[in-house]
């Protein structure tokens, strides 16, 4: 005979609740299932997840909320639930005792690909999502690092959420009033708000030539009620019992009479040693004063800092601590990120100062001004309010560097709370690393970048943005050497896709230039139809943010083309033999369906080709992305030549 008591000294950590072993086939052979005993402490919420096993719960003692998706359903003594494969639950034990239960668990491989198919992606998606990617400082150019970065991943997921019919808007600006701007307008002896015009105004000429459609930007110098309506949202923050007035010691240049903060300091990160500006590393992400930088110096004239004593208005993070980890619990950020941010409310958020010395941004009282990740943080959640109150309620996903971390999961939710205004924060981050150039990351404010503008001139934008989504930096470091940023018309799937569609020349020829209905199908024909459907929703899943990415879909793409010219190889050979003439009008009919889901598939990466090729096709608008393909209609003309080719090129739109 084999017994288990339940034992709370016996249990561990896991979950976030406390577990117990109880039965299992390490007891006894042949056992179909897995338990443990459970126990949820009182005023405690465990760990939300899922598993491919299907689960059960058998209450013992004690109440709590049991969450299943949207479900929630109380349970108490003696009451069971099933738990399908593959849903995400929670156990909610808001009452004084502890919530104990036997688990028993099981793996059915045929329900949990089952649930699986019950959970297409594309279902997963929100209807309205704004999409916002952190507005890029204007103290110089966009480089081809940027653009690898948020912009156009952000904006391949706008274009795949529109095919889809979903309403998806893209947000971003230009971050006016960062310290960069007034740094390089001292070092080039002109203003900043003449550096934020100008390069700013140059950012958006080079987002709009790489095909990124910004539905609202944000240029606080341009914007003559900015300033008003930070003040506004600064002065609910300033009431907060978490912000005090305090004097501290600040690093400080003699030489240039100037208060050296974020783009004014350059020494080494205390944390990691790496080369850093004041207030954030990008090496580690983590914060800090620029006054705790080894052999700080200031960025203007080189002369080491000194400090002396500055009074302003500081936020305790901290004080925020358990309300940003509840927080979190309910959002998707990505794994670099959300190890970050445990790391830090593991040491102990540190202080925030709100306001700096200086002339550069929202003026405050007493000499000083917003600081600028402050209020780039109040531009977001006014930007996001607005957009409510517009357009109505979204889904709220952003696009960041990895370098940003900080501003946007840890300061920006906490000046949220603090506002009222945390209905406006994101409910998913989608990080990039950096894109090097060889062995160092591109750099505005050290020259060392290929500059975008130049790269779009000269190749066109379906090709950078093929190349970059290629290359994203996606949870690790890429690099791009100097001779293929020179070559960036020189992609496996650029060529292929063109050599692939060229051939639709011969086939409209032969078919006289209409779609033909099918015939009398083959296996091959089933499989290849399944084949379009299926990979489609390969590509969908790596849209959801949770597992968002613009490499493996490029990959796909490619193996997509690869396929269809594969197919076409293959039948080929039969479509000139008169006996299976019938066979050969299903064979072209796949075809050009193939050509209508790469259109597509393919419009978040290479709009232009995607557009010639629907035009091409004489399908209306903007591409769509079908859940189950239909056929083009029989007899439907298709334009002459192939897409991409001069004369279909001029029956298309631009």
């Amino acid at each position: 005979m084999i017994t288990r008591a339940f034992d709370r000294s016996a249990m561990s950590w896991s979950y976030e609740m406390h577990l117990q072993p109880m039965l299992s086939a390490n007891d006894i052979e042949g056992l179909p299932f897995g338990s443990v005993f459970g126990s949820v402490p009182a005023h405690t919420v465990s760990k939300r997840h899922a598993h491919q096993d299907g689960e059960m719960f058998i209450v013992l003692a004690g109440k709590a909320v049991v969450v299943l998706g949207d479900e929630e359903r109380e349970l108490g003594p003696g009451e069971v639930v099933h738990l399908s494969p593959f849903g995400f639950h929670e156990i909610r034990n808001e009452s004084d005792e502890p919530f104990d239960i036997v688990s028993i668990y099981w793996e059915h491989i045929p329900s949990a690909v089952t649930a699986l198919e019950q959970l297409p992606p594309r279902d997963q998606l929100a209807e309205r999502t704004l999409v916002f990617c952190p507005p890029p400082t204007p103290n110089g150019g966009l480089h081809l690092g940027h653009l690898a970065g948020p912009y156009v991943r952000a904006d391949m997921l706008v274009r795949a959420l529109r095919s889809m019919g979903r309403d998806a808007r893209y947000v971003t600006g230009t971050d006016d009033h960062q310290s960069y701007v007034a740094a390089a307008a001292r070092l080039r002896g002109t203003e900043p708000a003449e550096v934020a015009r100008a390069e700013g105004d140059a950012i958006v000429a080079t987002l709009r030539s790489a095909g990124v459609g910004c539905d609202r930007l944000t240029r606080p110098a341009a914007d003559p009620e900015h300033a008003g309506r930070i003040r506004e949202l600064f002065s609910r923050l300033a009431a907060s019992p978490a912000v005090k007035e305090e004097t501290r010691e600040t690093a400080y240049c003699p030489a240039c009479d100037l208060s050296l903060h974020q783009a004014f300091a350059r020494g080494h990160c205390a944390h990691c040693g790496a080369a850093s500006d004041g207030e954030i590393c990008e090496a580690c992400g983590r914060p800090g004063e620029a006054r705790d930088l080894t052999d700080a110096r200031c960025r203007i004239c080189g002369t080491p800092a000194v400090t002396r004593p500055e009074r302003a208005l500081w936020l305790d993070l901290d004080a925020y601590a358990d309300q940003l980890r509840d927080h979190l619990r309910d959002r998707y950020t990505a794994p670099d990120l959300q190890a970050l941010v445990e790391r830090l409310l593991d040491e102990g958020l540190p202080p925030y100062r709100l306001g700096r010395t200086g002339t550069w941004g929202v003026a405050l009282e007493d000499g000083q001004t917003l600081d600028a990740w402050a209020d780039l943080a109040l531009t977001f959640l006014d930007a996001a309010r607005t957009e409510a109150e517009q357009h109505g309620p979204a889904r709220i996903t952003l696009f960041l560097g990895y370098d940003n971390s900080f501003y946007y999961a840890v300061l920006l939710p906490v000046l949220a709370f603090a506002t009222g205004l945390a209905e406006f924060l994101p409910a998913a981050f989608v990080t990039n690393q950096f894109l090097h150039l060889g062995d160092a990351k591109f750099s505005t404010s050290r020259g060392h970048a290929v500059w975008a503008a130049d790269a779009l001139a000269a190749a066109g934008p379906d090709a950078v943005r093929l190349a970059l989504l290629r290359e994203a930096p996606e949870g690790r470091v890429t690099r791009i050497s100097p001779e293929r940023a020179g070559r960036l018309t020189q992609d496996p799937l650029y060529h292929g896709a063109q050599d692939w569609l060229a051939g639709f020349a011969a086939l409209a020829g032969r078919s006289d230039g209409r779609v033909p209905g099918t015939g009398a199908w083959t296996d091959a024909h089933r499989e290849f139809y399944r084949y379009l459907n299926l990979a489609t929703r390969q590509l969908d899943g790596l849209l959801l943010p949770e597992s968002f990415s613009a490499r493996g879909y490029v990959r796909q793409l490619e193996s997509f083309v690869s396929r269809c010219a594969e197919f076409r190889a293959t039948e080929e050979a039969v479509r000139g033999v008169a006996s299976l003439a019938e066979e050969a009008r299903t064979s072209l009919a796949l075809e050009y369906l193939a050509a209508k889901v790469f259109a597509a598939l393919a419009w978040p990466v290479v709009p232009e080709l995607a557009q010639r090729t629907w035009d091409w096709l004489g399908l209306p608008a903007q591409p769509v992305r079908e859940a189950d393909w239909t056929f083009l209609p029989a007899g439907s003309p298709v334009a002459p030549g192939a897409p991409g080719t001069t004369a279909a090129a001029a029956t298309g739109r631009s």
